[in-house]
């Protein structure tokens, strides 16, 4: 078995394209992929926020509000003359020659002298259905009303202590007993499993098609099978050294998120990795990556043997979409808001493993549960290694034709 481990590594060594893979991907690819949308997106969002909107005001505006706009540099007044009637202001939103138009009702001093309510029109050409132009209009209208409130109120005689009395009668304060603890481990509990798992699939995922299906069409499985060497141990050699590269490939990743979190946010990066470790603490930490050992496992015997039932290199990777919807699925379900664990979940592979690693960095993680997770999931992939070895033994699932 050692034998057919270390011969294995060294031919997984040899082979560019897995290389690539394992970790040319995970240290370079992902992090740029990620990051990059990360930096366009902010970027996008921030450019979306600040660009000046150019609108249009049909009928008279309340003088107040008028100001609220003009104070404003990212509000531009468009000519009104330019746009005489309905028809070409709708068009010039089409064209986005407008970003808005707001339609205010004719008789709007009337209603207002009369503390009546009044129906304004905000137009806008929103195809995609969101539009950060509403979000800001909505925030002058809002202080446009509060102002016009207070004004009201004042003419009224009251005082500001009873006018926040009236415009805000009850005043919430929200206060949340979770601890950081708690918090953190929530949030990162969930997302933790759904980072590295399919970091281990990718890992393990095209080393076993190489060394399953890819031996088969290089014609080199043959003279391994007359060796003087048990399946069992051919099995164990290949299935240990599938289970290395993907344990390789998620801490090339974890390292290589870090140091990209190093280079591009430096003090934050440190000051958040830092902050993490102390609140959830490194035994927690440690605690949870050992649950994923028996799911990382199991994966390893997964793979190995979908690529040794597999006829052809193209075939094992046609079987290999469907794993990973049945891997992703689970851990979305352990994601979801109101799932937590339960003695039923215990017994849910995946989602099991997913549920218990957010518990654990909660700090509630309790050991019975936790125990019996561990030996479920590492029953099932020794059940999944042993059906491995028994394929491996079959001629008609070598050398299917």
């Amino acid at each position: 078995m050692i034998t057919i481990f270390k011969k294995e590594l060294l031919e997984l060594s040899r082979d560019k394209k897995t290389l690539m893979f394992m970790i040319l991907l995970p240290m370079l690819i992902f992090p740029a992929l990620f990051g990059g949308l990360a930096i366009f997106a902010a970027k996008t969002i921030k450019t979306e926020q600040s660009r000046v909107l150019e609108y249009l005001i049909v009928n008279q505006a309340p003088a107040q509000f008028s100001e609220l706009l003009e104070q404003d540099n990212s509000f531009k007044s468009a000519d009104a003359s330019l746009y005489p009637a309905q028809a070409q202001w709708q068009q010039a939103l089409q064209t986005k020659q407008l970003d808005f138009v707001i339609v205010i009702n004719d008789d709007f001093n009337i209603q207002n002298a009369q503390n009546h309510q009044n129906n304004w029109q905000l137009h806008v050409y929103d195809v995609e259905g969101i539009n950060a132009v509403i979000s800001r209009v909505k925030a002058k209208l809002n202080q446009y009303n509060q102002n016009l409130t207070e004004q009201k109120l004042t003419d009224l005689g009251l005082g500001a202590e009873q006018i926040s009395g009236v415009t805000e009668p009850v005043k919430l304060a929200q206060i949340n007993i979770a601890d950081k603890k708690e918090n953190i481990g929530a949030h990162l509990g969930g997302a933790l499993t759904y980072i590295l798992l399919p970091l281990c699939l990718l890992g393990a995922m095209y080393p076993a098609i190489d060394m399953g299906a890819g031996e088969k069409e290089r014609g080199t499985l043959e003279a391994l099978l007359i060796a003087p060497v048990s399946a069992m141990n051919i099995v164990l050699g290949k299935y240990l050294t599938i289970c290395t590269a993907s344990c390789v490939a998620a801490l090339i990743a974890i390292f290589s998120f870090i140091l990209w979190g190093f280079i591009f946010a430096q003090g934050l990066a440190v000051k958040f990795i830092v902050d993490m470790v102390s609140t959830l603490g490194i035994g927690d930490l440690l605690l949870a990556l050992f649950m994923m050992i028996p799911l990382i496992l199991f994966v390893a015997a997964m793979v190995l043997t979908i690529s040794i039932y597999a006829k052809n290199f193209k075939e094992a990777q046609n079987f290999m979409g469907p794993l990973t919807i049945f891997i992703f699925v689970p851990l979305i379900v352990a994601m979801l808001p109101g799932i937590s664990l339960n003695w039923n979940w215990a017994f849910v592979p995946v989602s099991n493993v997913a549920l218990a690693v957010k518990e654990i960095l909660k700090g509630h993680g309790e050991l019975g549960m936790l125990s019996l997770i561990w030996l479920v999931q590492f029953i099932m992939a020794a059940i999944m290694l042993l059906f491995c070895i028994f394929c491996f033994k079959r001629e008609s699932v070598l050398f299917r034709s």
